[in-house]
């Protein structure tokens, strides 16, 4: 009996814990206000560059009435939400917001999804799948729940700024193609209490519309879903680093898919040494025409984007007019990564940079100078395919080639910020009640270029803007290179 009665006790636990695991853990308004303060705090006190693109009144404004919203009860994904909405405000794409450890356990276990991929073409998102065996591949979601599908985007968009700084909207756009879509709905938009949705659906061709009313899926049913979708060619990028040489028209095609450097030791591989040997392979092969991809490069280490570009220009130039950080020291650095090791980044911080004498703490001019051009570099015609993707270095490295004027650009304006980005270092402030990461980039780079073509908070735009078309993804064409090919063969 007693074995029994145990048995049923053990049970009842284990039900009762898979109940209680279903159900997001809620806050005192008390708690959630002490890491908002908190939160707002540390990004004031470390974030040099808040106030770039969105000015201290409103960014005020902005955390006011965020906090407003905090209420008795609130749970830890509504209160996500709201931390992403104020740390999206700064228009920098390396602040983020990391969701606790529970709110995860949500995320893979419990939570539903609307069980489709997107991929956008002119701000237009075509599903990639048929949903439910309804003929729905190739058409454009013109609402979700009756809201406007341009309503449910700017609602995405006010909670992230993955790769996209300042003004820019290409690399938002990007952010959430295929699954991502469904995800970042999820996260920003989705009502967790539901588990359908209706969804009105436009034909490209004919116009006409469709009305379907969707049941929700799990994490794991949208990765199956994935893999009956599998990328296409172009959007691949699990290769480093790859060229290809079309001897016809002495035309090297020179992609970099990422400038990071732990990638490459990974594969036992040297960034420096990769990009030595790929010019030495061109210059053997007395290349005229090179085209260097960066479409899906969104950066890596600091001083790679240098490194390749002192290959293609003669002259010395100046890429930073200043880097920036806000303090060298942090009242909240025990609710951070550094608790237990702040000296480590004090004492960088301190060694890196000087006060200046209007008060700001700025990098000294010999941390990562600006590498020397080589003494044989390419001299050729030079032609750069940039997107969306093209972020942090990738879009630094953009940036350089033109300033210097030095290439022509083929493709869709970077994410990254032509004057400058917020990066470099990092501190995670974790909030100490919700248990919520924050993201903080500590280096403000103010960059030495000038354009006229470019506006204060634009990517670098390229002089021949050519988008891909839905059909052309479909049928696998790559319509930027194959401009740019057109364009190498005309000037002939």
């Amino acid at each position: 009996m007693k074995l029994n009665i145990l048995i049923i006790l053990l049970f009842w636990n284990v039900f009762s814990f898979a109940q209680n695991d279903t159900i997001l853990k809620t806050y005192t308004k008390k708690e959630l206000i002490s890491d908002y303060d908190l939160a707002v705090s540390a990004l004031k006190e470390s974030h040099p560059g808040l106030y770039w693109y969105t000015n201290y009144s409103d960014y005020e404004n902005i955390f006011k009435k965020n906090r407003d919203k905090i209420k008795d009860g609130m749970n830890s994904y509504e209160f996500f939400r709201i931390l992403c909405y104020i740390t999206a405000a700064d228009k920098e794409g390396h602040s983020s917001v990391n969701s606790s450890k529970e709110v995860s356990n949500y995320f893979r276990h419990h939570a539903k999804f609307l069980p489709l991929g997107v991929k956008i073409f002119k701000k237009k998102l075509y599903l990639i799948n048929d949903i439910n065996n309804n003929n729905t591949k190739g058409k454009i979601i013109k609402s979700i729940n009756g809201v406007a599908i341009d309503s449910v985007l700017e609602r995405i968009f006010n909670h992230k700024s993955s790769l996209s700084d300042g003004f820019t909207t290409t690399g938002k756009f990007k952010s959430i193609n295929r699954y991502s879509f469904a995800f970042n709905y999820h996260d920003y938009v989705h009502n967790l209490k539901t588990d359908k949705i209706s969804m009105t659906l436009i034909d490209s061709k004919t116009n006409s519309e469709t009305k379907l009313l969707i049941p929700l899926v799990n994490r794991d049913s949208i990765f199956s879903i994935g893999k009956t979708t599998p990328r296409k060619k172009i959007e691949q990028t699990d290769k480093l680093y790859k060229l290809e040489i079309k001897s016809k028209t002495r035309t090297a095609i020179m992609t970099f898919n990422t400038f990071s450097y732990h990638s490459y030791k990974r594969k036992n591989l040297n960034f420096k040494s990769v990009v030595d040997s790929l010019f030495y392979i061109i210059k053997k092969k007395k290349i005229k025409n090179l085209v260097i991809d960066v479409r899906n490069n969104s950066g890596g280490f600091e001083g790679a984007e240098d490194y390749l570009y002192s290959y293609l220009t003669k002259n010395k130039y100046k890429k930073y007019e200043y880097v920036e950080t806000k303090n060298i020291s942090y009242s909240f650095i025990n609710n951070t990564n550094y608790k237990d090791n702040k000296d480590a980044l004090y004492n960088i911080l301190k060694k890196e940079h000087y006060l200046s004498n209007d008060g700001r703490y700025l990098r000294k001019g010999n941390v990562l100078p600006t590498h020397l051009p080589q003494k044989r570099p390419f001299t050729g015609n030079l032609y750069i395919l940039i997107s969306g993707r093209t972020y942090s270095g990738g879009s630094e490295f953009a940036s350089i080639a033109k300033s210097q004027k030095r290439a022509t650009f083929v493709g869709e304006e970077t994410g990254g910020g032509f004057y400058g980005q917020t990066s470099g270092s990092y501190v995670y402030l974790l909030l100490p009640n919700s248990k919520i990461k924050i993201r903080i980039p500590l280096l403000k780079f103010s960059t030495a270029f000038k354009s006229n073509d470019i506006p204060f908070g634009r990517g670098v735009i390229p002089e021949y803007e050519v988008e891909q078309t839905y059909e052309e993804y479909t049928n696998g064409i790559d319509s930027q290179l194959e401009y740019t090919l057109n364009l190498i063969r005309s000037r002939k």
